[in-house]
């Protein structure tokens, strides 16, 4: 099957490169072993360095009193040395958040969280604890890294609040790169706290039924039962295209009462995965229009013979809605996959909140720009024309009816979508610095600060930029001319809604998306991988990092 890109795309940015890639590692003296060896003491490094954080700002508080400035300015630079991360708490040993940071989790202020059992646990052990995943008041699934407070008595304790899955890619993900194992991690009662494929994540490997297959359960018995060993066992590939034979090796991590399981596995089949001849045809001018037609005609087609007709034939292979490298895709509006001709594994799996590998949630996206009528975005996804490589992705959906939706997109390989994790910790750690910055000192003084090209927020492409939620623009640095104007329903070259994509990402508190804009280190139009993060109910602010140029 042919790469059928955008050409006008691959002329303005195919100078940007491959990216940066390098995190990965490709040689044949990385063994299974070794990789299992280098992730357990990789995520024990980042769960003991979190610990020592946490443990210094709980002796700041104990001297300086749970409420004080000092407490949270110490808060606050971890929180920045540790950009991943969400939030941190200090609680009371009743039970009562009295300081949360950033300010914009104000809102679980003076709340009582006597009746969670991690904060029970907490102030009954009162002793540095690495709690279970949870549902958090911040609004997520995470996990708690707490440390006790103490001044002449027992005061309660503070905590680092983040995704399991981010701290444990953040090892894994550069030591699989490159190499031919894959990886996931699961809590002793079996819910999965990190897989290389997100939809997993979340799952628990005794009562999901993707997983009530012949030898699995005694499979994943073992593996939570056991500290360490090694066996076989059958599941989906990396791609969810086939069944395979894996080998898996496992190990335990974790300080403080975590014990995670962290299993590294290879296939044992020699096969590889199948791939589509394409048509030999060079790439269109009008690619994104015939995108677009197409997705329209599938639309009508399931209009006419209704969903379960059109689902059939948006999942046959050799039907008529798998033309080259175009497919039709289908999901439910809450998330749930209905058609993926390539990866019918994944088929009726839900996949709200599942993130590429640059963290964009463009599933989310999907279903927004879908339940507003139609509309495309970008996002990094594996090519089945090219060995499921992934590659960056112009997406187009509209809905069926008030119910679903299908889409297609066209794949533009040769525009680097590679950001390495220093990259991405750079951005999200300026990002956030803006916002402090921000909640400190008001929009106003704090607009005209990142509008200063004198100072220190206007950094050429890492520049700083800021939005009102109703889309009002309130600092552009490079672009003044545009200051005070209201942006919503502004589109970039390709027709992808940028503001309104960031507005939403901000409104869900924070987030990645990916726009093509002006660059101002380069006078051109580049690919940017944006963060931007909610400062109050009114606005918010950003930054990005342009794809590398060759």
């Amino acid at each position: 099957m042919r790469i059928y890109a955008i050409s006008a795309l691959l002329i303005a940015l195919t100078v940007l490169g491959a990216g940066c890639t390098g995190d990965g590692r490709s040689s044949p003296e990385i063994t299974q072993e070794l990789v299992l060896s280098d992730a357990v003491s990789g995520i024990n490094d980042e769960l003991e360095s979190i610990r020592a954080s946490v443990g210094e700002n709980a002796r700041v508080l104990g001297e300086t009193g749970l409420t004080g400035a000092a407490g949270r300015e110490a808060l606050k630079q971890t929180l920045l040395k540790y950009p991943w991360a969400e939030s941190s708490l200090v609680i009371s040993r009743d039970g009562v958040v009295v300081m949360a940071v950033p300010e914009n989790y104000g809102g679980i202020m003076n709340q009582n969280l006597s009746y969670q059992p991690q904060v029970q646990r907490a102030n009954r052990e009162q002793v540095p604890i690495v709690s279970e995943v949870f549902y958090l008041e911040e609004g997520f699934y995470g996990i708690s890294q707490s440390y006790p407070v103490f001044g002449t008595e027992y005061l309660g304790y503070t905590d680092i609040t983040y995704r399991s899955d981010v701290l444990i890619g953040r090892v894994l993900t550069p030591l699989i790169n490159g190499t031919p194992y894959d990886a996931w991690a699961a809590q002793t009662d079996g819910r999965v706290i990190y897989d290389t494929t997100p939809e997993e994540i979340g799952k628990n490997l005794f009562s999901d039924p993707v997983y009530q297959l012949p030898g699995l359960q005694e499979a994943f018995t073992r593996i939570v039962s056991e500290p360490s060993g090694s066996l076989e066992y059958s599941f989906y590939d990396l791609n969810w295209e086939r069944n395979v034979t894996k080998e898996a090796r496992w190990d335990t991590a974790g300080v403080d009462g975590a014990e995670w399981r962290i299993v590294i596995t290879r296939s044992l089949d020699a096969g590889e995965p199948q791939q589509v001849a394409g048509s030999g045809r060079p790439p269109a001018a009008n690619a994104t229009d015939e995108m677009k037609s197409f997705v329209a005609e599938a639309a009508a087609y399931a209009r006419e013979h209704g969903r379960t007709e059109a689902l059939s034939a948006f999942n046959n292979l050799d039907g008529e809605f798998v033309r080259g490298d175009l497919y039709i895709f289908a999901y439910d509006m809450n998330g749930t996959v209905l058609a993926l001709p390539f990866q019918q594994g994944l088929i009726g799996t839900d996949r709200r909140g599942v993130h590429d590998s640059n963290g964009v949630a463009y599933i989310d996206g999907m279903i927004r720009v879908a339940a507003e009528g139609g509309g495309s975005l970008y996002y990094v996804y594996p090519n089945p024309a090219n060995g499921y490589a992934e590659e960056l992705k112009l997406g187009y959906a509209v809905p069926v009816d008030d119910t679903w939706f299908v889409g297609s997109g066209v794949y533009i390989p040769d525009v680097g979508t590679g950001f390495t994790t220093s990259e991405k910790d750079a951005l999200v750690q300026r990002v956030k610095a803006a916002r402090d910055y921000a909640q400190e000192h008001g929009k106003e003084a704090a607009s005209a600060a990142f509008n200063d090209l004198a100072g220190p927020f206007a950094a050429g492409g890492a520049y700083i930029f800021a939005y009102g939620m109703d889309g009002e623009t309130l600092a552009l640095p490079y672009q003044p001319d545009l200051i005070g104007s209201n942006r919503t329903g502004f589109e970039d070259r390709y027709g992808v809604n940028i503001i309104d994509w960031e507005i939403a990402a901000a409104k869900a508190g924070s987030g990645f998306v990916y726009v093509t804009y002006y660059n101002p280190d380069t006078g051109g139009d580049g690919l940017k991988l944006c963060y931007v993060a909610v400062v109050d109910e009114e606005w918010f602010v950003g930054s990005g990092v342009y794809a590398a140029e060759t």
